[in-house]
């Protein structure tokens, strides 16, 4: 009876790993690990990058409705007027921030359709220190606050004689 023993050449074809593929393997997995890590950074970045963005403009929109509730066309003690409406530097960081927003305030006026063209824009600068900036624009009229309602009465019909 004859045995089969395999022969020396067949031991060559055998499947495996051999070293230099080992090495690739894990050179891609490196690299993938690393793409990984930095695009975790990226996002956070981003996302943190898009939060202020949302926080200035909050910010800048109560800035504005703020300036157009003013309560009378000339100065008053105590309630905002349409004359105070002018240009402004200041804080407006909201507490609890990790941002420090400053607010300008950029006002034209034009005295003849007693109309004012308010700018408000805030700057701060990102968590890796390059300055940012958010605007918002808007018109308000120099018209008394307490003749707002009479724009919804009805209209009166006149007869033609």
């Amino acid at each position: 009876m004859r045995t089969h023993s395999r022969p020396l050449r067949c031991r060559q074809t055998e499947r495996g790993f051999a070293l230099l593929e080992t090495l690739i393997a894990a050179l891609v997995v490196a690299a993938s690990v690393l793409a990984l890590i930095w695009l975790q950074g990226a996002l956070r970045y981003n996302a943190d990058i898009a939060r202020q963005r949302t926080e200035a403009a909050r910010i800048a929109q109560a800035e504005i409705e703020r300036l157009r509730s003013f309560a009378a066309v000339d100065a008053a003690p105590g309630r905002l007027s349409w004359g105070d409406i002018t240009d402004e530097v200041l804080d407006a960081t909201p507490s609890a921030s990790p941002t420090t927003y400053l607010l300008t305030r950029v006002v034209q006026t034009d005295d003849r359709l007693m109309l004012k063209t308010v700018q408000v824009r805030l700057s701060w600068n990102d968590r890796r220190g390059q300055p940012q900036q958010f605007s918002l624009e808007t018109q308000i009229v120099g018209h008394d606050p307490a003749l707002a309602g009479t724009m919804t009465l009805p209209r009166i019909a006149f007869a033609r004689p």
